[in-house]
């Protein structure tokens, strides 16, 4: 009779060590880094586009629409830095690894490497992440925010991007942090 009252209370047991051993979360790795010096964060509004003052196509505004932000964790390699760069994009690359992330493509131009990958299912994505590095750079970790973003709509995101009259805080941000 005791067995019988033991074996719930172990199968418990088990199923949090399992559920609670899942690794870092990519959104732990952003609070994880935020506050080290040797990475920049940013939080973009998607208004930064300045979508007002271009012509959209239904699609392009139904895709601009579907956003709400972007979080940027960049992390730029300098001579006296305290962070381990090759470290940091391994870590990365296994949070990414995780079967919930879905590939939208990968890029490989020489030393210039990035991933895109997105939560949520094909006919409404929750987060888009874009993850690129230069190895004589560093490297920039993407959340595209938003609610029931299509696959379909985000090469009309990048047309959006791309008319886009961009001016801002955080963009300059990241610029000045890889061009110091």
């Amino acid at each position: 009779m005791k067995s019988i009252r033991i074996i719930p209370i172990v199968l418990m047991g088990l199923f949090m060590l399992v559920s609670c051993n899942q690794g870092e979360t990519l959104q732990q790795y952003y609070v994880n880094n935020s506050e080290k010096a040797d990475f920049l964060v940013i939080d973009i509004p998607s208004s930064i586009l300045k979508v007002s003052e271009i012509d959209l196509t239904p699609q392009q505004k139904e895709a601009y629409n579907s956003i709400k932000k972007l979080n940027v964790l960049a992390y730029r390699i300098r001579p006296n830095s305290t962070v381990d760069f090759e470290s940091e994009k391994q870590k990365i690359n296994e949070i990414l690894s995780n079967d919930r992330y879905q590939e939208l493509m990968r890029i490989n131009m020489g030393d210039k490497k990035g991933v895109v990958k997105y939560l949520g299912d094909d006919d409404a994505i929750d987060e888009v992440i874009v993850f690129g590095s230069q190895d004589s750079l560093g490297f920039a970790l993407i959340r595209v925010l938003g609610n029931d973003m299509k696959p379909e709509n985000m090469t009309k995101l990048m047309e959006v991007v791309q008319k886009g009259n961009m001016d801002g805080e955080g963009l300059s941000q990241l610029a000045n942090f890889f061009g110091e």
